[in-house]
C-alpha cells in the first residue's frame, strides 16, 4: 500500500528499541501525517474508532496528553495500530500511557498479539511510563485473547473509562428491514413523529450547540443519572473541533422550524457513535427523538457507514429496571441493536513500584483533578 510504502521511506522515526519477534516488527511513528494514519486505522482489523483517530490525539495533546502513535508491521505492511495518549502523574513520577478504545489488532494471531505488546512495553519505558492501559474492543467471549494478555501481565484496571457493554446495529441491511427489526412501539412513534410533521436538519453549529448544550444543562440538573462530568468548554470544543475535522455530526429534530431534540455523533471510516443526546421538554407527544434516530440512521447509510455504536448502556450484570441506565437501555433496543460486551480496561504495570503507587493514588488524583478543573481526568 502506498501510504505504508511512504512511511517506511520518509516519515517514520524508528526507535532503538523496536521489536521484531519473527515477522512482526513494532514501531513508535513520529512523523506521519493525518491521513497516513486514519488510514491505518481503518484498514485495521475492525476498522478502528474514532478516539483512535488522529485528531482525537491532537484534541487531547491540546488538554495535556501526548499521543504516542504505535504500528504493527508485517513484511512491511501495517496491520495493526494503537493511539496511547500519555500523561504526567506527578507526584507520582513517570507516565501514564492510555490508549482509549484500541488497539486494533489481528486478535486472532497469538503472535502479532504478543509481538506489539512486547513492543509498547518497550516504548513505554523508553517513555517513562510506568503503567499501559489498554481498552480494546474484544469481546469478553473471547477467552483466548484474556488468556494472552493474562500471560502478558495485563490487569484488570479499577475503572472502566468507557462504558464496556454497548449496543450495536447493523446498517447494512435494507432500510425496511432496519425498521422491521425495531420494536412495534418504536417503530410506531418513528411514523407517528413524521405524519405529525416533524424534520431532521443539520444547523449552523455555533448556533446549535448553544441550545444543544442549554438542554444538556437543563437535562442534567433535573434527570437522574444524566451527568454532565465535562466542563462547558471541553464539550463546546471537542463537538467543534471533531465537526471542523469531519468527524462529528449534529443533527436536531425540529416541528415547523423550532428545534425539539438533538443528538451529536462521531464518525470514523463506516462507523459512528452516538454519544450525546439532549432534548427540550417542550411536544414530546411528537416523539422527535425517535424520528432523529431513524433519519441518522438514513444519513449514514446514504453516507456508507454501515456499524452504529449506540454507545453505553448497562453492564449485563445490572441490566434491570433499578440501574440509572434503564430507560436509556431501553429506548435505545428498541431500534434493534444487539449487545455488545467488550473487555473494559486493562492496566499493564511497566514498573512495578511506581505502578502500585500510581494505582492506590490514582482515586484521589481523580476527585482532586475533578475539582480542580470541572473535568474528569480521561
Amino acid at each position: 500500500m502506498a501510504a505504508n510504502t511512504e512511511y517506511n521511506s520518509t516519515s517514520s522515526k524508528i526507535l532503538g528499541s523496536d521489536r521484531a519477534v519473527a515477522s512482526y516488527i513494532v514501531k513508535e511513528a513520529r512523523s506521519i501525517t493525518p491521513t497516513e494514519w486514519d488510514g491505518w486505522l481503518r484498514d485495521s482489523p475492525g476498522g478502528g474508532h474514532f478516539l483512535q483517530s488522529y485528531e482525537w490525539g491532537e484534541f487531547k495533546k491540546r488538554a495535556g496528553w501526548k499521543p504516542v502513535r504505535v504500528v504493527l508491521e508485517r513484511h512491511g505492511e501495517v496491520v495493526g495500530v494503537g493511539q496511547f495518549l500519555a500523561y504526567n502523574t506527578a507526584p507520582i513520577p513517570g507516565l501514564l500511557m492510555y490508549c482509549a478504545k484500541g488497539p486494533w489488532l489481528p486478535w486472532h494471531d497469538e503472535e502479532a498479539v504478543r509481538a506489539f505488546f512486547e513492543g509498547v512495553r518497550d516504548i513505554a519505558r523508553h517513555q517513562g511510563a510506568h503503567t499501559v492501559k489498554i481498552e480494546p474492543e474484544v469481546s469478553e467471549q473471547q477467552k483466548d485473547v484474556k488468556v494472552i494478555l493474562d500471560e502478558l501481565g495485563f490487569e484488570k484496571a479499577r475503572y472502566d473509562l468507557n462504558l464496556k457493554t454497548t449496543l450495536v446495529v447493523d446498517l447494512s441491511r435494507p432500510e425496511e428491514e432496519l425498521l422491521m427489526n425495531m420494536k412495534g412501539k418504536t417503530r410506531y412513534n418513528v411514523r407517528l413523529a413524521s405524519k405529525k410533521g416533524v424534520e431532521v436538519v443539520e444547523p449552523e453549529f455555533e448556533k446549535g450547540w448553544k441550545t444543544f448544550y442549554g438542554w444538556m444543562k437543563a437535562t442534567s440538573e433535573r434527570k437522574e443519572g444524566y451527568l454532565l462530568r465535562r466542563s462547558r468548554d471541553y464539550l463546546h470544543d471537542v463537538m467543534r473541533d471533531m465537526y471542523n475535522a469531519g468527524q462529528g455530526r449534529l443533527f436536531f429534530a425540529t416541528y415547523e422550524g423550532r428545534p425539539l431534540a438533538g443528538m451529536y455523533v462521531f464518525t470514523f471510516g463506516k462507523k459512528y457513535w452516538y454519544m450525546y443526546g439532549a432534548s427540550s421538554e417542550k411536544q414530546r407527544n411528537l416523539k422527535p427523538n425517535y424520528l432523529l434516530q431513524w433519519e441518522t440512521m438514513r444519513w449514514a447509510k446514504e453516507h456508507g457507514l454501515t456499524h452504529y455504536d449506540m454507545a453505553g448502556v448497562p453492564k449485563l450484570e445490572d441490566l434491570n429496571e433499578s440501574n440509572s441506565l434503564w430507560s436509556v437501555y431501553k429506548f435505545k433496543e428498541g431500534f434493534g441493536g444487539e449487545i455488545v460486551d467488550s473487555l473494559g480496561c486493562l492496566d499493564l504495570p511497566v514498573r512495578q513500584m511506581r505502578a502500585a503507587a500510581w494505582h492506590r493514588f490514582e482515586p484521589i488524583y481523580y476527585r482532586l483533578y475533578y475539582k480542580l478543573k470541572n473535568n474528569i481526568f480521561y
